[in-house]
């Protein structure tokens, strides 16, 4: 099947759209699909395209973006040859997606940046608290709108997401956070106005309100590192997942169509790994002979060990090279 004959570049970009629409894409995915299409084929002859055409937009796009980002451009350009313009025989080759081990804020790190936040304010506070706890991404936080929150079930309803409706758990400080917010700091000239969260002009947030107030807390907060919004929602995916949660209820609060993605996760934070590295190579205890004495001690009066194996581990550590714990008995 070939290309329609009075098909123009802005009928075939309404229709792919229209197409879109009925098939059940999310808002965010249309947006970047209709995107991409402007901006790669716009001055193309769509009649005459040819594969050569779109090996050299991808090559234009490498060049450009990031390979994770592409993957997207890439399923753009083919659903639309295959079903606006006809031509199945035109594709890219999608590449495999490129996993990053990136790091994630250690839970003291996240206290530290909320208690922060708690000083600029409510909006600030419950803002962040919302990220982290319920693992939104920061578009989401943006749209929510008041009718979205149910405080009896202590859930968001999530429209229009990447993932599409759905509805994700608020904890108990979230819920609290989100109450005394609309109680006393949410204020709004217009009485139609639904979003939830407004800025200081009494209109719906945007990214950048949460971008700018997340790295104001962070410095404040004596982190060094670059932290960026959809860091809260990586943070709490791995943190739920190394305290031992069901990785399908992870899944499920993340909301993740694949569990190959919530398992990408499933890892420990660079400082949890510099932790179990120097416990297991170091093999000198960095503790003073007072402190090694006082946690024999406390370890004889929890009943932990006797007597006896008490004073073998004293006479033990008289020299100050102490060895492997694990030579002790009942030291562990």
């Amino acid at each position: 099947m070939g290309v329609k004959s009075y098909l123009d570049f802005d009928t075939a970009l309404n229709e792919f759209k229209r197409y879109l629409l009925q098939n059940g894409h999310s808002k965010n995915t249309i947006n970047s699909y209709i995107r991409t299409i402007q901006q790669t084929l716009s001055r193309k002859n769509l009649k005459t395209i040819t594969q050569r055409d779109l090996d050299d937009i991808a090559l234009s796009l490498m060049s450009k973006y990031q390979l994770n980002g592409n993957r997207t451009r890439y399923a753009a350009l083919n659903l639309f040859c295959k079903k606006i313009l006809g031509k199945t025989n035109l594709n890219l080759t999608i590449p495999t997606s490129e996993i990053k081990n990136k790091d994630v804020l250690t839970n003291e790190q996240v206290e530290k940046i909320l208690d922060e936040a708690k000083k600029e304010g409510r909006a600030v506070y419950t803002v962040l608290q919302t990220l982290y706890d319920c693992a939104l991404r920061r578009g989401e936080v943006c749209s929510l709108d008041i009718e979205d929150v149910n405080f009896e079930t202590r859930e968001l309803y999530l429209r229009n997401t990447k993932t599409g409706n759905s509805i994700v758990s608020m904890t108990s400080r979230v819920s609290k956070a989100i109450e005394e917010y609309i109680l006393y700091e949410r204020k709004s000239i217009k009485t139609s106005e639904k979003a939830l969260f407004l800025n200081k002009y009494e209109k719906r947030i945007g990214e950048h309100f949460i971008r700018n107030n997340l790295k104001e807390c962070t410095i404040k907060a004596g982190i060094t590192k670059r932290v960026y919004p959809h860091m809260l929602r990586a943070s709490c995916i791995t943190h739920l997942l190394n305290n031992g949660i069901n990785p399908l209820i992870v899944q499920r609060h993340a909301r993740h169509n694949s569990f190959r993605t919530t398992m990408i996760y499933n890892r420990p934070t660079q400082q949890q790994m510099k932790d179990d590295i120097e416990r297991i190579f170091v093999k000198k205890s960095v503790l003073e002979d007072k402190d090694r004495e006082k946690a024999v001690f406390d370890k004889y009066i929890k009943g932990e060990i006797t007597v006896q194996e008490a004073i073998t581990l004293l006479d033990v550590m008289r020299p100050k090279q102490l060895k492997p714990s694990s030579e002790f008995p009942g030291y562990s």
